[in-house]
């Protein structure tokens, strides 16, 4: 027994004299984050958690018409891998602290600001603010633990949503997808058909310029002429058609992929060729 009663003291001294920063504790609000992908911009939201537990939270808690860090501990952080628009208005890639203004007439303040790495919202400074937007405030069920979430997904908006007992904010966030993608398919144009072929495909499919799609389309025909391209120029042709002898032009091309389509594997003929065919034959009945 006095054997185990010295083990005890000398652990206990141990412990003691060991260095603070060597003990860790878990944080009564636990930090999380959320990613979303929108298009290929990354929108991410980094925050700590805080709890309801029985308490009044909002006009107490959390104060009405004064500044809150959206969260708990650290300011919370959102993060945007390309230039966006939230609620309509520009706002450039980067990381940004989170804060905002509950407000008693059933609206919210959200705010935008350089001060991304702050406590809290101590030294919080509003010449900081980059962008300030007014939103309504939500009914919503009971959530003990505040989140962060998204919702209506598109490949060029997502809306961000902060839930918290009964109530929620949301905010539309917008990017432009079909520039980024048009863009990086400029800087890659010349070098494989497949490039522009798929650049002039993109544009065609999603209604963007035509004659954009038309250069693409022939910068990829002059680097090698195959199917794919020559059935793709027809079809661009055939909507820009104005006069019979567009409406032929398109027809031709249309007839010289089917040719070039024999070149294609088994596999491949079987197919794509059915349905080019069927194509030109609803194109020579005039539809």
């Amino acid at each position: 027994m006095k054997k185990i009663g010295l083990v005890l003291v000398v652990l206990v001294s141990f412990l003691l004299v060991l260095p603070a920063q060597d003990v860790k504790f878990p944080r009564v609000s636990q930090g999380a984050s959320v990613t979303q992908t929108i298009g290929l911009c990354d929108v991410t939201i980094k925050y700590h958690r805080p709890g309801v537990k029985g308490r009044q939270v909002w006009g107490e808690l959390v104060p009405f018409d004064k500044v809150w860090r959206a969260g708990a501990n650290e300011a919370t952080t959102i993060s945007f891998g390309c230039d966006v628009k939230v609620e309509g208005k520009d706002l450039k890639a980067g990381t940004y602290g989170f804060f905002m203004i509950p407000k008693q007439d059933n609206t919210a303040t959200l705010i935008f600001s350089k001060q991304a790495d702050i406590w809290g919202t101590y030294g919080y400074k509003e010449e900081n603010d980059v962008l300030r937007i007014d939103v309504k405030t939500e009914k919503a069920k009971t959530c003990e633990w505040m989140v962060f979430y998204f919702v209506d997904l598109s490949d060029s908006a997502a809306t961000g949503v902060l839930h918290w007992e009964n109530v929620k904010w949301q905010f539309k966030i917008e990017v432009d997808t079909k520039g980024t993608v048009i863009g990086s398919a400029k800087k890659a144009l010349g070098r494989y058909w497949r490039t522009p072929f798929m650049s002039a495909r993109y544009a065609y499919e999603e209604g963007i310029k035509l004659e954009e799609a038309l250069k693409w389309v022939e910068m990829s025909t002059a680097i090698e002429t195959n199917f794919f391209n020559m059935e793709l120029k027809a079809k661009i042709l055939k909507k820009m058609a104005k006069t019979k002898k567009d409406h032929k032009t398109a027809l031709k091309l249309l007839e010289k992929a089917i040719m070039l389509g024999k070149k294609l594997s088994a596999r491949q003929q079987e197919y794509y060729l059915p349905k080019s065919k069927e194509l030109l034959e609803t194109w020579k009945k005039g539809k």
